[in-house]
């Protein structure tokens, strides 16, 4: 092949330039940055500063040896992202977003689901104007407002006693013998 030829893809190159020969052309490679902007593809090991040949962010995934040192395998800089973002800063990111997506969607569940709950507990209404007929057929009106979740919890925590000097059935006795 013609040592002149255009390459019009990354993989046409590659494809074009012999292990060896990618091998050595990254070896050189001193520095992070002419590394990973070098033409043949190479990715930098931090660690034990080499220049090897890595195309891809990811892979490590697909070769375990790909740095000389087994400890910096996911620590691998192409030139996708830079010298700044190794492959362990890509895949946590990547999960970071993940589990912020699901926690998101939990949340959005959970808010549904109380939402179609919500008859059984309640009929959500937290004020209003509640409407009194009293027994000689007058009418009276008075707002009315639901007691907060702070005093829901301390009445289900704490519940207070009927400190009432006259029970109920006192009362309805008392009316039902004033009536007749």
């Amino acid at each position: 092949m013609d040592s002149q030829a255009s390459f019009t893809t990354f993989d046409d190159l590659v494809s074009n330039v012999t292990i060896t020969d990618r091998e050595a052309a990254c070896w050189r490679r001193q520095d992070c940055y002419s590394c990973t902007h070098d033409k043949h593809g190479c990715g930098w090991c931090p660690f034990s500063s080499t220049c090897v040949p890595a195309s891809a962010l990811t892979d490590p995934v697909k070769h375990k040896n790909i740095c000389p040192l087994a400890s910096e395998r996911w620590e691998l800089r192409t030139k996708a992202l830079g010298c700044g973002c190794s492959t362990t800063t890509l895949l946590s990111i990547i999960v970071t977003v993940f589990a912020t997506i699901a926690g998101l969607l939990l949340l959005a569940a959970l808010i549904w689901i109380l939402k179609n709950l919500n008859p059984f507990f309640g009929s959500g209404v937290v004020a209003g104007t509640e409407l009194e007929v009293k027994e000689d057929g007058t009418r009276e009106e008075h707002e009315w407002h639901s007691p907060g979740l702070g005093s829901r919890l301390r009445a289900w925590l704490k519940p207070e006693p009927d400190l009432s000097k006259q029970s109920e059935q006192e009362a309805i006795t008392e009316r039902s013998r004033l009536l007749g």
